[in-house]
């Protein structure tokens, strides 16, 4: 089978266009996951509703603004 111009022009269209949508999908999976890890990290303080990411492991920690004892999680309750 020969290849002519026709043929590999399309052919290079194609595989363009499909490494556009390739690269573009890798893109937004890649945003997605840091966007759910800086959620992850953020905590906002139950007393002065200051705003703030804290990468440490523990369950509860402190506002750097006011002080307060803050819980990580969904359950926010303390006491």
């Amino acid at each position: 089978m020969e290849l002519t111009l026709i043929d590999f022009v399309l052919f290079s269209l194609l595989g363009s266009c499909a490494l556009v949508v390739v690269f573009t999908l890798i893109s937004r999976a890649a945003h997605a996951y840091s966007e759910n890890q800086a959620l992850t990290r953020r905590v906002i303080c139950r007393l002065c509703l200051y705003a703030f990411e804290d990468e440490s492991r523990d369950k509860i920690v402190d506002c750097p603004h006011c002080g307060a004892a803050n819980e990580k999680g969904r359950n926010r309750r303390l006491g």
